[in-house]
């Protein structure tokens, strides 16, 4: 369990680089870990008007292969799923939206993130 409770810590860690990269860049955050029984979003954001439901992926080697290889097509659809509930419960349907994937890598002390926008789009849950 050791692990797991430092993978945890990570990936929080991650998730907080992630949203000051989104920050300093001029998005708005909206929501952190957006929930609902199917599926969850790490961040959702705003900004020209655009909602951005974010998945942060953090990793402290290149071993497994890269972050943004981890959200397959079974994650993006528990992704997506999670959007529409958070479209339909803000109203927000008619919106533009779009998915981007944040890599975080925790280097030398700190972490190095890297943000793909549209890293996906919409998939069907």
């Amino acid at each position: 369990p050791m692990k797991a409770e430092r993978r945890k810590r990570l990936g929080a860690r991650g998730e907080d680089a992630a949203a000051r990269h989104l920050i300093e860049r001029g998005y708005t955050l909206l929501e952190r870990n957006y929930r609902i029984p199917s599926g969850e979003v790490d961040i959702i954001a705003e900004k020209a008007q655009t909602l951005v439901f974010v998945e942060v992926k953090t990793r402290s080697s290149p071993r497994f292969g890269t972050p943004a290889e981890a959200v397959d097509i079974r994650k993006q659809r528990r992704i997506c799923g999670a959007a529409l509930q958070y479209v339909s419960d803000n109203a927000a349907g008619d919106t533009p939206a779009r998915f981007d994937v944040i890599e975080v890598f925790a280097e030398n002390g700190g972490f190095r993130v890297r943000h793909i926008t549209d890293a996906f789009s919409f998939e069907a849950p």
